[in-house]
């Protein structure tokens, strides 16, 4: 079973610290509503992804748990920098399809996330039927946000300031220099574990970073226009 995680900074300057590393804008935070949002390295790659929310002094990163680890060491060594601190982290969280039973909505979709013992967990079903894939260690570092369908889902803001890899993220959007994409393939009768590559006629080789069942999201090679 697929799970959740989260992990709060806390500080005076909690927010104003991560800004300088997520993909949304954290002047808009707000305590029950996530936004979507990506941690990139120096080169615009997805570290890892989902949404945060909070307040200027206590900001929650909401991510897959197998990332728990690699979060911490990447944002480690910049907090020395920093009047904040890791707080709180939860380690299995469920994703369900609406917010009721939860105390934040997360945009843009009106999800929800409660404790993994008590939710009825959507994660895969939901994030590949919305192709909003989350990903996990084993695709971790290796895409742009546009070729997870990140940009389409309002995860990175290009009106705010600098966030590193902000520079690569830009010119791949503004210049569309972006050569592999995020696509759906239904793969019947093959077990295509995430991170694993497959090679189809029109895309050539494809990274799966999710799967649903027969359904699984893939990026491949942009197809070339008739």
């Amino acid at each position: 079973m697929q799970y959740l995680a989260s992990l709060t900074v806390s500080g005076i300057d909690a927010a104003k610290f991560l800004q300088g590393y997520v993909t949304c804008d954290l002047e808009m935070i707000q305590p029950k509503q996530g936004l979507p949002s990506a941690l990139t390295e120096i080169k615009g790659r997805v570290i890892a992804n989902g949404w945060c929310y909070g307040i200027p002094t206590q900001v929650t990163l909401v991510f897959h748990q197998s990332l728990v680890q690699t979060v911490k060491n990447h944002l480690g060594r910049y907090m020395a920098f920093a009047k904040s601190e890791f707080s709180h982290e939860t380690t299995e969280l469920g994703l369900t399809a609406t917010a009721s039973e939860s105390d934040v909505v997360l945009a843009p979709f009106g999800w929800g996330i409660v404790p993994a013992a008590s939710a009825d967990n959507q994660l895969n079903h939901l994030t590949v039927s919305n192709e909003f894939p989350i990903v996990q260690a084993d695709t971790s570092g290796l895409f742009l946000p546009q070729m997870l369908n990140l940009t389409q889902h309002s995860a990175v803001s290009f009106t705010k300031g600098c966030y590193l890899g902000q520079e690569i993220v830009a010119r791949a959007e503004h210049l569309g220099q972006v050569k592999r994409q995020l696509f759906r393939s239904q793969l019947s009768n093959e077990e295509v574990p995430v991170g694993s590559t497959i090679k189809l006629a029109d895309r050539g080789t494809c990274t799966v970073v999710a799967v649903d069942q027969d359904q699984t999201l893939l990026v491949g090679r942009t197809p070339r226009p008739n």
